[in-house]
Protein backbone atom coordinates (compact mmCIF):
# COMPACT_ATOMS: atom_id res chain seq x y z
CA UNK A 1 0.00 0.00 0.00
CA UNK A 2 1.34 3.46 -0.94
CA UNK A 3 0.13 6.69 0.66
CA UNK A 4 1.01 10.17 -0.69
CA UNK A 5 1.82 12.80 1.94
CA UNK A 6 2.17 16.46 0.86
CA UNK A 7 3.03 19.41 3.14
CA UNK A 8 1.11 22.62 2.51
CA UNK A 9 1.21 24.38 5.91
CA UNK A 10 2.93 24.04 9.27
CA UNK A 11 1.53 21.08 11.18
CA UNK A 12 0.48 20.71 14.76
CA UNK A 13 0.29 16.96 15.33
CA UNK A 14 2.82 14.83 13.41
CA UNK A 15 1.80 11.75 15.45
CA UNK A 16 -1.30 11.48 13.25
CA UNK A 17 0.84 9.75 10.66
CA UNK A 18 0.99 6.67 12.88
CA UNK A 19 -2.81 6.52 13.19
CA UNK A 20 -3.91 7.69 9.76
CA UNK A 21 -1.18 6.29 7.52
CA UNK A 22 -3.82 4.63 5.33
CA UNK A 23 -5.47 7.90 4.34
CA UNK A 24 -4.03 10.67 2.17
CA UNK A 25 -3.83 14.05 3.88
CA UNK A 26 -2.23 17.44 3.42
CA UNK A 27 -0.88 18.04 6.94
CA UNK A 28 2.60 19.56 7.18
CA UNK A 29 5.02 18.84 9.99
CA UNK A 30 7.40 20.70 12.25
CA UNK A 31 11.05 21.04 11.25
CA UNK A 32 13.09 17.82 11.25
CA UNK A 33 16.68 16.88 10.54
CA UNK A 34 18.28 13.57 9.61
CA UNK A 35 21.32 12.09 11.27
CA UNK A 36 22.52 10.51 8.01
CA UNK A 37 22.62 11.84 4.48
CA UNK A 38 19.14 12.43 3.03
CA UNK A 39 18.81 10.69 -0.32
CA UNK A 40 16.04 9.08 -2.42
CA UNK A 41 16.37 5.70 -0.63
CA UNK A 42 14.00 3.77 1.59
CA UNK A 43 14.48 4.75 5.22
CA UNK A 44 12.96 3.84 8.55
CA UNK A 45 11.58 7.04 10.05
CA UNK A 46 10.63 7.64 13.65
CA UNK A 47 8.35 10.59 14.43
CA UNK A 48 7.19 11.12 18.03
CA UNK A 49 8.14 7.52 18.80
CA UNK A 50 6.04 6.10 15.92
CA UNK A 51 8.21 4.05 13.48
CA UNK A 52 7.37 4.49 9.80
CA UNK A 53 9.04 3.17 6.68
CA UNK A 54 9.32 5.85 4.04
CA UNK A 55 10.93 6.51 0.70
CA UNK A 56 12.00 10.14 0.77
CA UNK A 57 12.49 11.83 -2.60
CA UNK A 58 14.51 14.85 -1.47
CA UNK A 59 16.41 15.56 -4.69
CA UNK A 60 19.82 16.94 -3.67
CA UNK A 61 21.17 15.84 -0.26
CA UNK A 62 19.99 18.10 2.51
CA UNK A 63 20.42 18.05 6.27
CA UNK A 64 17.34 20.10 7.19
CA UNK A 65 13.71 19.51 6.15
CA UNK A 66 12.06 22.89 6.32
CA UNK A 67 8.61 23.74 4.96
CA UNK A 68 9.86 24.08 1.40
CA UNK A 69 11.95 20.90 1.54
CA UNK A 70 9.19 18.86 3.14
CA UNK A 71 6.73 19.90 0.45
CA UNK A 72 7.82 16.94 -1.62
CA UNK A 73 6.55 13.48 -2.33
CA UNK A 74 6.91 11.01 0.56
CA UNK A 75 5.82 7.41 0.05
CA UNK A 76 5.16 4.81 2.73
CA UNK A 77 6.79 1.53 1.76
CA UNK A 78 7.73 -1.95 2.81
CA UNK A 79 8.32 -2.17 6.59
CA UNK A 80 11.17 -4.62 5.96
CA UNK A 81 13.47 -1.83 4.70
CA UNK A 82 16.88 -2.31 6.34
CA UNK A 83 18.49 1.18 6.19
CA UNK A 84 17.48 3.53 8.98
CA UNK A 85 17.28 7.30 9.25
CA UNK A 86 15.97 9.01 12.36
CA UNK A 87 14.23 12.41 12.23
CA UNK A 88 14.23 14.58 15.35
CA UNK A 89 12.96 18.03 16.15
CA UNK A 90 15.43 20.90 15.78
CA UNK A 91 15.73 24.14 17.73
CA UNK A 92 15.64 27.30 15.57
CA UNK A 93 19.32 28.12 16.30
CA UNK A 94 20.47 24.73 15.03
CA UNK A 95 18.35 25.11 11.91
CA UNK A 96 19.87 28.54 11.26
CA UNK A 97 23.43 27.21 11.59
CA UNK A 98 22.78 24.32 9.21
CA UNK A 99 22.79 26.68 6.27
CA UNK A 100 26.35 26.88 4.94
CA UNK A 101 26.31 30.59 4.14
CA UNK A 102 24.83 31.44 7.49
CA UNK A 103 27.46 29.32 9.23
CA UNK A 104 30.21 31.18 7.40
CA UNK A 105 28.71 34.51 8.41
CA UNK A 106 28.48 33.35 12.01
CA UNK A 107 32.13 32.28 11.95
CA UNK A 108 33.21 35.66 10.67
CA UNK A 109 31.32 37.31 13.52
CA UNK A 110 32.42 34.92 16.27
CA UNK A 111 36.15 34.86 15.44
CA UNK A 112 36.74 38.58 16.11
CA UNK A 113 34.68 38.31 19.29
CA UNK A 114 36.86 35.44 20.53
CA UNK A 115 39.99 37.43 19.71
CA UNK A 116 38.69 40.46 21.61
CA UNK A 117 38.00 38.22 24.59
CA UNK A 118 41.65 37.15 24.52
CA UNK A 119 42.82 40.74 24.33
CA UNK A 120 40.51 42.00 27.07
CA UNK A 121 42.82 41.17 30.01
CA UNK A 122 45.55 43.32 28.45
CA UNK A 123 43.34 46.32 27.81
CA UNK A 124 40.87 46.54 30.66
CA UNK A 125 41.34 49.05 33.47
CA UNK A 126 43.42 51.19 31.10
CA UNK A 127 42.77 54.36 33.06
CA UNK A 128 44.53 52.93 36.15
CA UNK A 129 47.60 51.32 34.60
CA UNK A 130 50.10 54.14 35.19
CA UNK A 131 49.45 54.25 38.90
CA UNK A 132 51.14 50.85 39.14
CA UNK A 133 54.37 52.16 37.64
CA UNK A 134 56.59 54.96 38.90
CA UNK A 135 60.34 55.51 38.62
CA UNK A 136 62.05 56.47 41.85
CA UNK A 137 64.33 59.49 42.05
CA UNK A 138 67.24 57.22 42.96
CA UNK A 139 66.68 55.17 39.82
CA UNK A 140 66.47 58.31 37.67
CA UNK A 141 69.72 59.66 39.15
CA UNK A 142 71.49 56.34 38.54
CA UNK A 143 70.35 56.23 34.88
CA UNK A 144 71.43 59.84 34.33
CA UNK A 145 74.88 59.25 35.79
CA UNK A 146 75.42 56.21 33.61
CA UNK A 147 74.15 57.97 30.48
CA UNK A 148 76.29 61.04 31.10
CA UNK A 149 79.37 58.87 31.48
CA UNK A 150 78.64 57.05 28.19
CA UNK A 151 77.84 60.03 25.97
CA UNK A 152 80.66 62.21 27.32
CA UNK A 153 83.40 59.64 26.64
CA UNK A 154 85.19 59.61 23.26
CA UNK A 155 83.65 57.41 20.57
CA UNK A 156 85.62 54.21 20.03
CA UNK A 157 85.74 53.10 16.38
CA UNK A 158 84.37 49.60 15.72
CA UNK A 159 84.02 48.90 19.44
CA UNK A 160 80.60 47.22 19.25
CA UNK A 161 81.57 45.06 16.27
CA UNK A 162 84.75 43.92 18.00
CA UNK A 163 82.88 42.93 21.16
CA UNK A 164 80.28 41.12 19.03
CA UNK A 165 83.01 39.04 17.36
CA UNK A 166 84.26 38.03 20.81
CA UNK A 167 80.77 37.15 22.03
CA UNK A 168 79.87 35.24 18.86
CA UNK A 169 83.11 33.87 17.38
CA UNK A 170 82.59 32.57 13.90
CA UNK A 171 79.46 34.72 13.45
CA UNK A 172 80.73 38.01 12.07
CA UNK A 173 78.34 40.60 10.71
CA UNK A 174 77.81 39.91 7.04
CA UNK A 175 78.87 42.40 4.40
CA UNK A 176 75.25 43.27 3.84
CA UNK A 177 73.98 46.74 2.87
CA UNK A 178 71.35 47.85 5.34
CA UNK A 179 69.14 49.37 2.64
CA UNK A 180 68.20 48.00 -0.75
CA UNK A 181 70.54 49.56 -3.31
CA UNK A 182 69.91 50.42 -6.92
CA UNK A 183 71.58 48.01 -9.28
CA UNK A 184 71.36 45.22 -6.69
CA UNK A 185 67.67 44.41 -6.98
CA UNK A 186 67.28 40.63 -7.22
CA UNK A 187 65.99 39.21 -10.47
CA UNK A 188 62.82 37.10 -10.40
CA UNK A 189 63.69 33.57 -9.31
CA UNK A 190 67.16 34.49 -8.01
CA UNK A 191 66.10 34.73 -4.37
CA UNK A 192 65.01 31.74 -2.34
CA UNK A 193 63.16 33.46 0.52
CA UNK A 194 59.84 35.26 0.57
CA UNK A 195 59.22 38.31 2.80
CA UNK A 196 60.20 38.97 5.52
CA UNK A 197 63.40 37.02 4.81
CA UNK A 198 63.78 37.87 1.13
CA UNK A 199 62.10 39.44 -1.88
CA UNK A 200 61.05 36.30 -3.73
CA UNK A 201 57.76 36.86 -5.55
CA UNK A 202 57.79 40.66 -5.25
CA UNK A 203 60.84 41.62 -7.31
CA UNK A 204 58.81 43.66 -9.78
CA UNK A 205 57.06 45.58 -6.99
CA UNK A 206 60.47 46.33 -5.48
CA UNK A 207 61.81 47.52 -8.83
CA UNK A 208 58.92 49.96 -9.31
CA UNK A 209 59.40 51.53 -5.87
CA UNK A 210 63.17 51.76 -6.19
CA UNK A 211 62.76 53.64 -9.47
CA UNK A 212 61.05 56.45 -7.52
CA UNK A 213 63.73 56.79 -4.81
CA UNK A 214 66.55 59.21 -5.65
CA UNK A 215 68.82 58.05 -2.77
CA UNK A 216 69.36 54.65 -1.19
CA UNK A 217 72.16 55.05 1.37
CA UNK A 218 72.95 57.12 4.45
CA UNK A 219 72.93 60.91 3.98
CA UNK A 220 76.38 62.32 3.25
CA UNK A 221 76.66 64.08 6.60
CA UNK A 222 76.28 60.75 8.43
CA UNK A 223 78.26 58.64 6.00
CA UNK A 224 81.28 60.92 6.40
CA UNK A 225 81.30 60.75 10.21
CA UNK A 226 84.50 59.01 11.33
CA UNK A 227 82.98 57.38 14.43
CA UNK A 228 79.24 57.01 14.78
CA UNK A 229 77.62 56.58 18.17
CA UNK A 230 74.06 55.27 17.83
CA UNK A 231 71.15 54.56 20.11
CA UNK A 232 68.18 52.30 19.40
CA UNK A 233 65.17 53.69 21.25
CA UNK A 234 62.63 51.00 22.04
CA UNK A 235 59.02 51.71 22.95
CA UNK A 236 59.13 50.13 26.40
CA UNK A 237 57.17 51.60 29.28
CA UNK A 238 60.41 51.79 31.27
CA UNK A 239 61.19 55.04 29.41
CA UNK A 240 58.26 56.84 31.01
CA UNK A 241 59.51 59.23 33.67
CA UNK A 242 63.19 58.51 32.95
CA UNK A 243 63.94 62.01 31.60
CA UNK A 244 66.65 60.57 29.39
CA UNK A 245 65.71 62.73 26.40
CA UNK A 246 68.78 65.04 26.50
CA UNK A 247 71.16 62.08 26.63
CA UNK A 248 69.41 60.27 23.78
CA UNK A 249 69.65 63.35 21.57
CA UNK A 250 73.45 63.50 21.96
CA UNK A 251 73.91 60.42 19.75
CA UNK A 252 74.94 60.74 16.10
CA UNK A 253 72.16 58.39 15.01
CA UNK A 254 68.87 57.90 16.86
CA UNK A 255 66.84 54.93 15.64
CA UNK A 256 63.16 54.70 16.50
CA UNK A 257 60.62 52.06 15.60
CA UNK A 258 57.04 52.01 14.42
CA UNK A 259 54.77 54.63 15.95
CA UNK A 260 56.89 55.42 19.01
CA UNK A 261 56.02 59.11 19.47
CA UNK A 262 58.36 62.00 20.16
CA UNK A 263 55.75 64.73 20.51
CA UNK A 264 54.62 65.11 24.13
CA UNK A 265 57.31 62.66 25.28
CA UNK A 266 60.56 64.45 24.40
CA UNK A 267 61.65 64.80 28.03
CA UNK A 268 61.82 61.01 28.34
CA UNK A 269 62.68 59.86 24.80
CA UNK A 270 64.27 62.91 23.15
CA UNK A 271 63.15 64.75 20.03
CA UNK A 272 65.83 63.67 17.54
CA UNK A 273 65.02 60.97 14.97
CA UNK A 274 67.57 59.86 12.38
CA UNK A 275 65.94 56.61 11.26
CA UNK A 276 62.38 55.49 11.88
CA UNK A 277 62.04 51.82 10.97
CA UNK A 278 58.52 50.50 10.53
CA UNK A 279 56.10 48.38 8.56
CA UNK A 280 52.82 49.87 7.22
CA UNK A 281 50.62 48.88 10.17
CA UNK A 282 53.12 50.40 12.62
CA UNK A 283 53.65 53.75 10.89
CA UNK A 284 52.74 56.81 13.00
CA UNK A 285 49.26 58.20 12.48
CA UNK A 286 50.18 61.75 13.51
CA UNK A 287 51.98 63.96 10.95
CA UNK A 288 53.93 65.49 13.86
CA UNK A 289 56.00 62.31 14.16
CA UNK A 290 57.56 62.62 10.70
CA UNK A 291 60.82 64.56 10.89
CA UNK A 292 61.61 65.97 7.41
CA UNK A 293 65.32 65.48 8.08
CA UNK A 294 64.97 61.80 9.04
CA UNK A 295 64.96 58.60 7.02
CA UNK A 296 61.75 56.60 6.87
CA UNK A 297 62.84 52.96 6.56
CA UNK A 298 60.15 50.47 5.53
CA UNK A 299 60.54 46.82 6.53
CA UNK A 300 58.38 44.92 4.00
CA UNK A 301 57.13 41.92 5.96
CA UNK A 302 54.81 40.99 3.08
CA UNK A 303 54.65 41.83 -0.62
CA UNK A 304 51.67 44.16 -0.16
CA UNK A 305 53.87 46.41 2.02
CA UNK A 306 55.71 47.43 -1.13
CA UNK A 307 52.43 48.45 -2.75
CA UNK A 308 51.71 50.59 0.30
CA UNK A 309 55.17 52.18 0.03
CA UNK A 310 54.57 52.82 -3.67
CA UNK A 311 51.36 54.68 -2.78
CA UNK A 312 53.11 56.73 -0.08
CA UNK A 313 55.99 57.80 -2.31
CA UNK A 314 53.81 58.54 -5.34
CA UNK A 315 51.15 60.28 -3.18
CA UNK A 316 48.45 58.13 -4.76
CA UNK A 317 45.63 56.45 -2.82
CA UNK A 318 45.43 52.70 -2.38
CA UNK A 319 42.38 50.85 -3.63
CA UNK A 320 40.06 48.85 -1.39
CA UNK A 321 41.57 45.52 -2.43
CA UNK A 322 45.03 46.64 -1.34
CA UNK A 323 43.78 47.90 2.02
CA UNK A 324 42.22 44.52 2.83
CA UNK A 325 45.64 42.84 3.15
CA UNK A 326 46.69 44.70 6.29
CA UNK A 327 45.89 43.37 9.74
CA UNK A 328 45.01 46.84 10.99
CA UNK A 329 44.35 50.24 9.41
CA UNK A 330 47.34 51.95 7.82
CA UNK A 331 48.08 55.60 7.19
CA UNK A 332 47.09 56.76 3.73
CA UNK A 333 49.64 59.55 3.41
CA UNK A 334 53.10 60.26 4.81
CA UNK A 335 54.31 63.89 4.85
CA UNK A 336 57.79 63.10 3.52
CA UNK A 337 59.55 63.44 0.17
CA UNK A 338 60.95 60.57 -1.94
CA UNK A 339 64.51 61.28 -0.74
CA UNK A 340 63.44 60.43 2.83
CA UNK A 341 62.44 56.84 2.04
CA UNK A 342 64.57 53.73 2.31
CA UNK A 343 63.72 50.02 2.00
CA UNK A 344 65.23 47.66 4.53
CA UNK A 345 67.34 44.94 2.99
CA UNK A 346 65.56 41.76 4.12
CA UNK A 347 68.91 39.97 4.31
CA UNK A 348 69.26 41.86 7.61
CA UNK A 349 66.08 40.25 8.95
CA UNK A 350 67.31 36.84 7.86
CA UNK A 351 70.73 37.42 9.44
CA UNK A 352 69.05 38.45 12.71
CA UNK A 353 66.85 35.35 12.75
CA UNK A 354 69.23 32.64 11.58
CA UNK A 355 72.70 33.81 12.63
CA UNK A 356 72.11 35.54 15.96
CA UNK A 357 68.77 34.26 17.28
CA UNK A 358 69.35 30.72 16.00
CA UNK A 359 65.90 30.31 14.47
CA UNK A 360 65.38 27.36 12.10
CA UNK A 361 65.65 27.85 8.37
CA UNK A 362 62.34 29.32 7.14
CA UNK A 363 60.29 26.86 5.14
CA UNK A 364 58.16 27.71 2.16
CA UNK A 365 54.63 27.84 3.50
CA UNK A 366 51.84 29.84 1.94
CA UNK A 367 50.38 30.85 5.31
CA UNK A 368 53.68 30.83 7.25
CA UNK A 369 52.07 29.40 10.39
CA UNK A 370 55.36 28.07 11.79
CA UNK A 371 57.54 31.01 10.81
CA UNK A 372 59.06 32.85 13.77
CA UNK A 373 60.03 36.44 12.94
CA UNK A 374 62.40 38.65 14.95
CA UNK A 375 60.85 41.71 16.53
CA UNK A 376 61.62 44.99 14.83
CA UNK A 377 63.48 46.01 17.99
CA UNK A 378 66.09 43.24 17.78
CA UNK A 379 66.32 43.70 14.00
CA UNK A 380 67.01 47.41 14.58
CA UNK A 381 69.87 46.53 16.93
CA UNK A 382 71.50 44.46 14.19
CA UNK A 383 70.95 47.38 11.81
CA UNK A 384 72.72 49.66 14.30
CA UNK A 385 75.63 47.23 14.58
CA UNK A 386 76.01 47.42 10.79
CA UNK A 387 75.85 51.23 10.70
CA UNK A 388 77.55 52.36 13.90
CA UNK A 389 80.79 52.07 15.85
CA UNK A 390 79.14 52.26 19.27
CA UNK A 391 75.59 51.06 19.96
CA UNK A 392 73.43 51.93 22.99
CA UNK A 393 69.88 50.93 23.90
CA UNK A 394 67.01 52.57 25.74
CA UNK A 395 63.45 51.38 26.31
CA UNK A 396 64.11 47.65 25.92
CA UNK A 397 63.07 44.78 28.16
CA UNK A 398 59.91 42.83 29.00
CA UNK A 399 59.28 42.17 32.68
CA UNK A 400 56.87 39.26 32.24
CA UNK A 401 56.76 38.72 36.01
CA UNK A 402 54.83 42.00 36.26
CA UNK A 403 51.92 41.60 33.81
CA UNK A 404 50.24 44.76 35.08
CA UNK A 405 53.10 47.06 34.03
CA UNK A 406 52.73 49.27 30.91
CA UNK A 407 54.10 47.68 27.76
CA UNK A 408 54.75 51.00 25.96
CA UNK A 409 55.61 54.45 27.27
CA UNK A 410 52.90 56.17 25.24
CA UNK A 411 49.79 54.03 25.83
CA UNK A 412 47.99 51.91 28.42
CA UNK A 413 48.49 48.43 26.99
CA UNK A 414 49.66 46.03 29.67
CA UNK A 415 52.77 43.86 29.66
CA UNK A 416 50.80 40.59 29.49
CA UNK A 417 49.69 41.38 25.96
CA UNK A 418 53.01 39.87 24.84
CA UNK A 419 51.72 36.49 26.02
CA UNK A 420 49.05 36.56 23.33
CA UNK A 421 51.19 36.98 20.23
CA UNK A 422 52.76 33.91 18.64
CA UNK A 423 54.91 35.52 15.93
CA UNK A 424 57.93 36.42 18.08
CA UNK A 425 60.06 34.39 20.46
CA UNK A 426 60.17 36.89 23.33
CA UNK A 427 62.13 34.67 25.72
CA UNK A 428 64.77 33.89 23.10
CA UNK A 429 65.19 37.58 22.31
CA UNK A 430 65.51 38.45 26.02
CA UNK A 431 68.42 36.03 26.32
CA UNK A 432 70.05 37.49 23.21
CA UNK A 433 69.74 41.07 24.47
CA UNK A 434 71.04 40.09 27.92
CA UNK A 435 74.07 38.49 26.26
CA UNK A 436 74.75 41.66 24.26
CA UNK A 437 74.63 43.82 27.39
CA UNK A 438 76.70 41.43 29.49
CA UNK A 439 79.25 41.10 26.68
CA UNK A 440 79.49 44.91 26.43
CA UNK A 441 78.43 44.85 22.81
CA UNK A 442 75.78 47.44 23.69
CA UNK A 443 75.04 49.66 26.68
CA UNK A 444 71.55 49.64 28.20
CA UNK A 445 70.69 53.17 29.34
CA UNK A 446 67.40 52.22 31.00
CA UNK A 447 68.42 48.90 32.57
CA UNK A 448 65.35 47.02 31.37
CA UNK A 449 67.25 44.21 29.63
CA UNK A 450 68.42 42.81 32.97
CA UNK A 451 64.80 42.18 34.11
Amino acid sequence: MTVLIKSLQMATNPARIGREAAQPHDEAYSLFTCTTECSPLRKEVEINGVPLFMEVDMGASQSVMNQEAFERTVKLNDPRSSEKMKFTRMCPLKIWFSNRQQSLLASLVLLPICYLVLLYPSYHKQQDIWRYYTMSQDCIARLHNQSQRIVSSPCKPNSSQLELSVLYPGKPLGRIPVFVEKGKIPRPGNTFYQPPFGFRGCEEQLRKVMAMLPQTGLPKNLASTSCRRCIVVGNGGILRGSRLGPYIDQHNIVIRMNNGPVADHAADVGWKTTLRITYPEGAPKSPREYDPSSLFVVAPYKSMDLDWLNAMVSKEPMNLWQKMWFWQSVVESVPLEPQNYRILNLDIVRETALTFLGYPEPRHNQWRWKQVVPTLGVTSIIIALHLCDEVNLAGFGYDMSRPDLPLHYYETVRMDMMNIQAVHNVNGEKLFLAALVKGKVVNDLTGGVSW
